[in-house]
């Protein structure tokens, strides 16, 4: 143990093998002290621990383990509270240990309580993910699983849903390789790679991995991870135009919410209700289930509710009561950072232009240039469908039927990479 101790202390203070076994040990010994293959005097460990400004000795780690295990379940099992007094505990606990292990795994765990903040601290996120991937070799398997679970949900997180869905995948390779992974981190990575496939619009593999993460978590009685999973389905038979499957899950998932208070989630799920009575046309209805979304998202972010009214301005918008519309359409961007690299701030700039009549001079080039290139960049195709059949009709309405043609295709292409 204290070979893998020496080689973790001096790769994370940036040193070679050279620099730290200078007037110490040849090379060549302090290799085979790091790898466990030589019988290291004591002397020559007080020395090289001592160069590394850490202890010789080794401190009992059982404890800590525990409780860096404990306080990573908590997160899993959303006990925010108590986890945040336990990443107190253990973040003093975890300054006099000097087993690798145990800190690679506390700084794991870390990254996990980093992502799940409100909002994520993405900056210290990555900085973690960065210095972990540089001592990789170091990683037991039970950790590489970790590290490419909380990798996917960094990219997840930054929208970055390809690279997201690789790196779940490597978890789950991993996975088949190490029984000790518990498996409500299994469900977990399931949801996770369900959650991504959603929204590169791969319906097919959502329902797979959503359904699996499903059966454990309802046999974990996890049910507030239960819901997240009938949401996902749900979101897939809208999409593909099976409304009354997409209604049954969500009415399914207000079953777990409802009972537990989970207003989060409940506001999810009315959101996507009204979603589902707006694909139907009952646009009064729709209206209705986002107004409860929003009460429901009362005392959430700001940002988070600004969805909600980009949908409620599109109902209105559709029953011709422009007055409403423009009213959701601001709240929205009152909220919003007015940053192109948002879903939001397109829809609803696109909003704005069809409720002016799409006569402005610059629609056109705000289509065809930003708006449909942004939803390619982003592999979301649902959108890219229905803003390019929506600049298409533009086009044949001014007579240019050339490039209404063109736009056409492009929307009839985009709902073939909706699967």
């Amino acid at each position: 143990m204290v070979g893998q101790r020496i080689r973790y202390y001096r790769k994370t203070k940036g040193l070679t093998q050279e620099e730290l076994a200078q007037g110490i040990c040849s090379v060549s010994y302090l290799s085979k002290i790091e790898k466990g293959d030589a019988k290291s005097s004591e002397e020559v460990i007080n020395l090289l621990c001592e160069r590394l400004g850490i202890s010789a000795e080794e401190v009992d780690s059982n404890e800590i383990l525990e409780m860096l295990n404990e306080w990573n379940l908590m997160i899993v099992n959303r006990r925010f509270e108590e986890a945040e007094k336990l990443y107190q505990e253990n973040t003093e606990k975890v300054k006099i240990v000097h087993d690798p292990q145990i800190i690679l795994r506390y700084e794991l765990f870390l990254i996990r309580y980093y992502l799940i903040s409100q909002p994520p601290n993405l900056e210290l996120a990555i900085k973690y993910l960065k210095k972990i991937k540089s001592l990789h070799e170091q990683l037991s398997s039970e950790l590489k699983f970790y590290y490419y679970l909380f990798t996917g949900m960094y990219y997840n997180l930054v929208g970055n849903y390809k690279t997201a869905v690789q790196n779940l995948h490597k978890a789950e390779n991993l996975n088949k390789l190490d029984t000790s992974i518990k498996e409500i981190e299994i469900a977990v990575l399931y949801y996770l790679i369900a959650l991504n496939y959603s929204y590169l619009m791969r319906i097919s593999a959502v329902n797979t991995y959503a359904y699996k993460a499903l059966t454990i978590f309802d046999k974990e009685y996890n049910f507030s991870r239960s819901a997240d999973c009938q949401i996902l389905i749900a979101i897939s038979f809208r999409r593909a135009n099976n409304y009354a499957e997409a209604e049954y899950h969500l009415n399914q998932a207000l079953k777990y919410s409802l009972p537990f208070n989970d207003s989060f989630a409940s506001g999810v799920i009315y959101h996507n209700l009204g979603y589902v009575a707006s694909c139907t046309k009952e646009h009064l209805k729709a209206i209705d289930f986002f107004k409860k979304s929003l009460l429901h998202k009362n005392n959430d972010l700001p940002e988070r509710k600004a969805s909600t009214f980009f949908l409620l301005a599109q109902e209105y918008y559709k029953l011709n009561n422009y007055k409403e519309t423009k009213h959701w359409i601001d709240k929205g961007f009152e909220v919003i950072n007015r940053n192109k690299d948002e879903d939001l701030y397109y829809h609803l700039r696109i909003t704005s232009y069809k409720l002016e009549g799409m006569k402005a001079p610059e629609f056109e080039t705000f289509m065809s240039k930003e708006a449909i290139p942004f939803f390619e960049r982003k592999n979301i195709w649902e959108y890219v469908s229905s803003y390019s059949e929506l600049l298409a009709d533009w086009y044949f309405e001014q007579s240019q039927y050339k490039k209404a043609s063109q736009y056409y295709r492009i929307a009839n292409n985009s709902r073939k990479n909706i699967y």
